[in-house]
This record gives C-alpha cells, sequence and structure tokens, in this order.
C-alpha cells in the first residue's frame, strides 16, 4: 500500500538547494537526492541504506532513531526526503513529522509503517507526510521516492 498526493500549496525546493552551477554543466551532473532515514529499528534503518545506497541518484545523509534526533537532524542536514516510521520514541512520526516541515518546509516526508491503518494514514497526512509506504513494500522505496519528489515538483512548473 502506498499513496502519493500533491504538495498541500508548497513546493520543493530541489533545484533551488542545489549548488550553483554552469548552463553547460548542467545536462553533465546527476541529480543527487539527499534523504535522513528515520526509524527506530536500526535493522530497518540498515536495510533502508543497503537498499538506497545502490543508487547513484540517492544519498543518505543520515539516520536517527527517534523523533526528536529526526527533527534535529532535519535540521542539520536539510535532507530532500525523510522516510519517517510512525511509531518513534520521545516524539511519534507524527509529531516529528510536523516539526520537520514547520522548519524545513521544503523537505518531503513519506510516512514508513509495519501496517497500514486509515486513523495512521490520515494523522500523517494532516501532518505533511506526502507519501505512505509499508514497510513490506521497501524494495521499491527508491521508486517511491522517485515518484513522490516527482509528483510534489510537478506543482511548481
Amino acid at each position: 500500500m502506498f499513496a502519493i498526493d500533491g504538495n498541500h500549496g508548497f513546493h520543493n525546493g530541489l533545484a533551488s538547494r542545489s549548488p550553483s552551477v554552469s548552463a553547460s554543466s548542467i545536462d553533465a551532473m546527476p541529480v543527487q537526492y539527499r534523504v535522513l532515514l528515520v526509524d527506530d529499528d536500526p535493522g530497518t534503518r540498515q536495510l533502508l541504506q543497503d537498499i538506497l545506497e545502490k543508487y547513484k541518484d540517492i544519498r543518505i545523509v543520515g539516520q536517527a532513531g527517534d523523533g526528536k534526533q529526526a527533527v534535529a537532524m532535519a535540521v542539520e542536514h536539510q535532507p530532500d526526503v525523510i522516510l519517517m516510521d510512525i511509531g518513534l520514541p520521545y516524539l511519534d512520526g507524527v509529531e516529528a513529522t510536523q516539526c520537520i516541515r514547520k522548519s524545513c518546509p521544503e523537505t518531503v516526508v513519506i510516512c514508513l509503517t509495519g501496517h497500514f491503518s486509515p486513523p495512521r494514514y490520515s494523522a500523517m497526512r494532516t501532518a505533511g507526510a506526502a507519501a505512505f509506504v509499508c514497510k513490506n513494500q521497501v524494495l521499491a522505496i527508491h521508486d517511491m521516492i522517485l515518484s513522490t519528489l516527482g509528483q510534489w515538483t510537478s506543482w511548481k512548473y
């Protein structure tokens, strides 16, 4: 189960946060999205990293094991994407997503969960998550990231 929606009135500024380059070098430079992994299970974080580090367009900028750490790392690293578990200690995924969306409005949050439930989905969407994916679908997480970023950045043009 996964879902993607539009940008709720704002856009992801991926291009605006890229280093400045000359027009002639734009085609030669591959896009690389900065990703923060947030899950209280170190094994899940490692699995996500193992899957994503195989892609040249993804750079893992950090891992957080709780909601407070996720907010601090999001402010520090300004990732393009955060893969956010719901069930986290200190601040749950909903609260952490709300804080991150306020302090890092250009960051796209993709919710991860072990099982789908409509109330959790609704809470994460209300908090500002752009997409929702069950952990049993992590093998397709790269495609989910690109699809979600495409949905959010398409509103810009």
